[in-house]
């Protein structure tokens, strides 16, 4: 992906379209809201982030979470996933969250 911005519901499905087992998605701001995708994740990812708040990556169990420039991008995770190539995934999707 290059300098291409994404809206938070395009990068829950440019996520969704490279994740092996993923099992829900949600995309946060800087505040921990949930801006799209599932909401009980988005909690889950919430919490795991105040928990971490100078941590970019939160594996919280079954629920990883990548923070990049304002925005976090959560995936909970089958057993069957390929776990940092989805740390890749999410974190190229925060990424081109931007300023959206």
């Amino acid at each position: 992906m290059t300098n291409a911005r994404l809206s938070p519901a395009g990068a829950l499905a440019w996520v969704a379209s490279l994740t092996v087992d993923l099992r829900g998605a949600a995309v946060l701001d800087a505040g921990g809201a949930v801006l799209a995708g599932d909401a009980d994740v988005g909690r889950r990812a919430a919490a795991a982030l105040a928990e971490r708040p100078d941590a970019d990556d939160v594996d919280g169990g079954d629920v990883l979470v990548v923070r990049r420039a304002g925005h976090a991008v959560a995936a909970a995770l089958g057993p069957r996933s390929l776990v940092r190539v989805a740390r890749l995934d999410l974190a190229t999707a925060a990424g081109a969250l931007g300023a959206t």
